[in-house]
């Protein structure tokens, strides 16, 4: 009978392990490096892989039309936020985020007034509002997204601005009503240019959806019903 009865503990606490395993989030952070050159729209935009939080991109600007779009998953939109930096010295670049679907949110230049190094704040009203999968661009100066089937300004999905070119932009361009279809081209010029673009919120395997949670728990649930059941059950032999 005891051997038993130390079965179905080992059981309980067994389940209990894996409970405790799966529903814990990857503590470690990972580190991406882009592969070859990452694409421009959202249907060839970069995913990093891995597992755990993803804290660093480091990626090339090798011209003044590369584009590097990135697919990420943001499972904590409160904290999100995303900068970038030249790790070459030389780089200005500008930053977008855009919704799955391709419809841009927010982008921003110069984080501060004198810097080239562009940021997405945390806590902006016009950043992402619930967990999912998003597109990320890190944009050489001067190459607004476009949407449609045109390159002019009356397609930029973001506004023209101008100095100190510190501001939040948001989708009031004349083409911000509709999703990225492209990037108005400039006089192309060789940068081969390093970045690091560093990220706060973002996971690179997505966490359990609520749903599976809450299967999760009734599945276990079941289980400890079971394992108290065959406790009683030995306890009256």
């Amino acid at each position: 009978m005891d051997l038993k009865l130390n079965l179905a503990q080992k059981m309980g606490v067994s389940m209990s392990l894996l409970a405790m395993s799966l529903l814990a989030s990857p503590a470690h952070a990972v580190d991406w490096t882009e592969v070859g050159d990452a694409g421009q729209l959202v249907g060839t935009s970069q995913e990093p892989t891995g597992d755990g939080r993803l804290r660093n991109i480091y990626g090339t600007i090798s011209t003044t039309n590369d584009v590097d779009l990135y697919r990420l998953y943001i499972s904590n939109p409160d904290t999100f936020s995303a900068s970038v930096n030249s790790t070459s010295g030389d780089l200005d670049s500008a930053i977008a985020l855009f919704n799955d679907g391709g419809f841009a949110l927010y982008a921003n230049d110069d984080a501060m007034l004198g810097t080239r190094n562009a940021a997405l704040p945390a806590g902006n009203v016009h950043g992402p509002q619930a967990p999912g999968w998003y597109h990320l661009a890190v944009v050489p100066l001067g190459t607004p997204p476009v949407s449609g089937d045109g390159f002019t300004p009356d397609h930029y999905m973001f506004p023209n601005v101008s100095s100190p070119y510190t501001q939040i932009l948001t989708a009031t361009g004349p083409g911000g009503a509709s999703p990225l279809t492209g990037w108005a081209p400039v006089d192309s010029m060789v940068l081969d240019e390093g970045y690091r673009l560093r990220l706060s919120g973002v996971q690179v395997s997505p966490v359990p959806e609520p749903e599976t949670y809450a299967m999760l728990l009734a599945g276990l649930g079941l289980i400890g019903t079971m394992v108290r059941r065959r406790k009683g059950f030995i306890n009256q032999q």
